[in-house]
């Protein structure tokens, strides 16, 4: 049974990494399109600007994404915690360490480009704004479970 749930999850971080670097070439043109609207308009649009506000809302987005499958990643370690041997504990560590970072990252860049989005826009990007700071927030709590269970294992 805890051989195919270990299984299960390590299917579940393949598939994750395929989501990421996916994501990864998304975010990339994300970028490129933004900039490219931002060196037409000579940088300085008017933030009311609809074609800019959907730029910035879309590029916020990928980020966004990662940051949510970073999440899904921790959460996988935090499970796979209670199914591992010993000599396992040190990867679970590093795997969560490295998926916080992901997350920590891609709510850093979602904020970037909401930035540039007004307060009170309806453009969606409030609902945008309470979804990052949700993910960080549930990923820290997540976060801290596995950092401190994996403590616990050191001698």
């Amino acid at each position: 049974r805890a051989q195919e749930e270990l299984r299960s999850i390590s299917d579940k971080a393949l598939s994750l990494k395929r989501d990421l670097l996916m994501l990864l070439e998304q975010g990339v043109s994300a970028d490129h399109k933004v900039s490219a609207l931002l060196a037409r308009t000579g940088g300085s649009a008017a933030h009311a600007d609809p074609g800019r506000l959907r730029a910035l809302l879309f590029a916020s987005e990928v980020p966004l994404r990662t940051a949510q499958s970073c999440q899904v990643l921790l959460t996988l370690s935090e499970r796979a915690l209670g199914r591992i041997g010993v000599k396992a504990i040190p990867g679970i560590g590093t795997a969560s360490a490295l998926a916080f970072a992901g997350v920590a990252a891609g709510v850093v860049m979602a904020r970037t480009w909401l930035a540039g989005i007004p307060e009170g826009c309806r453009t969606g990007a409030a609902a945008t704004r309470a979804r990052a700071e949700r993910i960080l927030g549930e990923a820290e709590v997540i976060r801290t479970l596995v950092t401190d269970r994996v403590r616990q294992h050191l001698p």
